[in-house]
């Protein structure tokens, strides 16, 4: 049996592999792009960048969480397999990324909204980033590939909302549209997590 210090220093095995790290970049952003979004920003953006009540707001967040249950089941029935899911993978996050920028620079009540909606459906992707880093590794290292990548997506989480909110200050201290720039930064950090997994080493079987 493995002391918890065997353990840990078995995830070494992990970093070893070159395609690892692009797989950790895209998992650290994708989840957390869509729970800052409806979990942080959601609401200070439609109350004080459009007047919506807080009921209102309230409202479009449950939208926003409903039609997200429907998108793992809808792209799990659409996953087009190892020799184009990442492609796949890629093409959603900066599907994703440019609804971000569409929010940040064309200002609309009405875009807001449907973009929230529309990131709720699309962020069912996130099951194939599931799937790719199962057939990513051997079966003997499957476990902590998985435990490996989840831990990435929950600190992306943490990490995503720190970082925009200390943005946000940072532009209201400069006269700047927090919630702009909030959202840009989101779309960039979208963008080069899909840099860095399309670019980078990828798996041997692909």
């Amino acid at each position: 049996k493995l002391s918890m210090w065997q353990a840990m220093l078995s995830y070494g095995a992990l970093f070893r592999l070159p395609h690892t790290l692009g797989i950790l970049m895209l998992a650290s952003v994708t989840y957390a792009s869509f729970i800052s979004l409806r979990g942080l920003w959601l609401g200070p953006l439609l109350v004080e960048r459009h007047g919506f009540s807080l009921v209102q707001s309230g409202n479009i967040a449950l939208a926003v969480s409903v039609v997200g249950m429907f998108g793992p089941p809808l792209f799990g029935r659409l996953d087009p397999g190892p020799a184009r899911r990442r492609q796949r993978i890629t093409l959603c996050t900066v599907l994703v990324a440019a609804g971000f920028f569409l929010m940040a620079f064309a200002p609309s009540a009405g875009i807001d909204v449907a973009v929230m909606l529309a990131t709720g459906l699309l962020s069912g992707y996130i099951v194939l980033q599931y799937a790719d880093t199962r057939g990513a590794y051997p079966p003997d290292m499957t476990g902590r590939a998985m435990a490996l990548f989840t831990m990435a997506m929950f600190l992306g989480v943490a990490f995503m909302q720190w970082f925009t909110g200390a943005v946000a200050s940072l532009a209201t201290a400069h006269g700047l549209d927090p919630f702009a720039v909030v959202l840009a930064t989101i779309g960039i950090l979208l963008l080069l997590g899909a840099a860095g997994f399309a670019w980078l080493p990828k798996p041997p079987r692909a």
